[in-house]
């Protein structure tokens, strides 16, 4: 099997490494820079690369576009022209109806697309953030309907191949879906820093105070806005009619913040919340990474720092974020140390015992 990738990335670079280690025979091929090709090869996440597209996708069998969405759409009719009438198209979209609809319009008689989208991804950009274990129980969203997926088992057979779970959903369902617990919570979080911040102005405790559950749940507000343009600009429909329907429930909780007996119903609301809460799968990942904490007491000394980096270095444990929490002068301090995986965290406190040091 002939597979393609367009864009050579976090997704784009991890669907090759995994590709490859899961079925070496499989040919891989990449179009991007000349740089990101180099890249990926000295990876081994793709056998040969080309800055040429349509020499890459006539004998291609699946193609994966694993750009941002206004470059998936910009690309969809070259594509269309060279590749073969069997191939599948798929692509990696955080956002889907904008690209369904195009993809309708150009794919009549040469291959069949299916809008993708991986709940998978990492905070580093490029491939040299690529995991071949990415995808690893990751719902994998594809945008087929029934006549379709008769025509996608090779596409289908790949994703379970690589770990991924595949779940079936329509274009307009997934942006529902994504706009409420992915795009929502992010202007959330956005909104509620900069009210913070302008209420800082004033009174510089408010960001001393942020940390805990406030830092926690304002986490995403990090987000470089480039990959979210697009994103706000091809789903605009569904994120306003989010903002509206919550905007609505916050209005209603303003209400009955008023009277002692409305107050009453915030204790059904709570006790709800954390019985759907608590219903959330724990063995999947979902539109929104976490991340997972631990906490680093270590001694006042030179060395200490380079002494955690270094053994989790060798250890090949990525630390996705490091703050220093609090610091005893002359007796030590404590980092939080955040890591894309619960087991990347429980390993790291594995490894770091093992060189006296102190976690949480």
């Amino acid at each position: 099997m002939n597979i393609t990738i367009i864009g050579l990335g976090v997704i784009g670079g991890s669907l090759g490494l995994a590709i490859k280690q899961t079925d070496p025979t499989i040919t891989v091929t990449g179009f991007d820079s000349v740089e990101h090709i180099d890249s990926a090869l000295h990876r081994d996440a793709i056998d040969f690369g080309s800055i040429s597209l349509p020499s890459l996708l006539h004998d291609a069998d699946i193609i994966f576009l694993c750009t941002p969405v206004h470059a998936i759409i910009e690309l969809l009719p070259t594509i269309a022209t060279y590749c073969k009438r069997s191939a599948i198209i798929t692509d990696v979209g955080s956002t889907k109806s904008e690209i369904a609809n195009a993809a309708k319009k150009i794919f009549r008689l040469n291959g069949i697309f299916i809008g993708g989208h991986p709940m998978a991804g990492s905070e580093g950009k490029g491939i040299e953030f690529a995991d071949a274990l990415l995808f690893q129980n990751a719902t994998y969203v594809l945008c087929a309907d029934n006549s379709q997926k008769r025509k996608i088992t090779k596409l289908t057979t790949l994703l379970h191949s690589i770990g991924a779970r595949v779940l079936f959903l329509s274009a307009k369902d997934h942006d529902t879906i994504a706009a409420t617990i992915s795009h929502l919570p992010q202007l959330i979080a956005v909104a509620m820093m900069n009210m913070v911040e302008q209420k800082n102005k004033k009174h510089p405790e408010f960001l001393q105070l942020a940390a805990g559950g406030f830092r926690d749940i304002t986490r995403i507000a990090s987000s470089p806005y480039a990959m979210w343009n697009d994103i706000l600009a091809s789903n605009s429909v569904e994120i306003r009619n989010a903002v509206k329907e919550f905007s609505s429930l916050l209005s209603q909780f303003g209400k009955d913040l008023q009277s002692s007996s409305r107050r009453n119903s915030f204790e059904q609301r709570f006790r709800n919340a954390k019985t759907v809460r608590d219903a959330i799968p724990k063995n999947s990942k979902g539109f929104l990474q976490p991340v997972h904490d631990i906490f680093v007491s270590v001694d006042d000394k030179p060395g200490v720092l380079s002494l955690i980096t270094t053994a989790l270095y060798k250890a090949n444990i990525n630390i996705k974020d490091m703050e220093l929490l609090k610091i005893r002068e002359g007796r030590g301090g404590t980092f939080r140390l955040s890591f894309e995986t619960k087991q990347d965290a429980e390993l790291a406190k594995t490894v770091l015992k093992k060189k006296d040091i102190t976690t949480i």
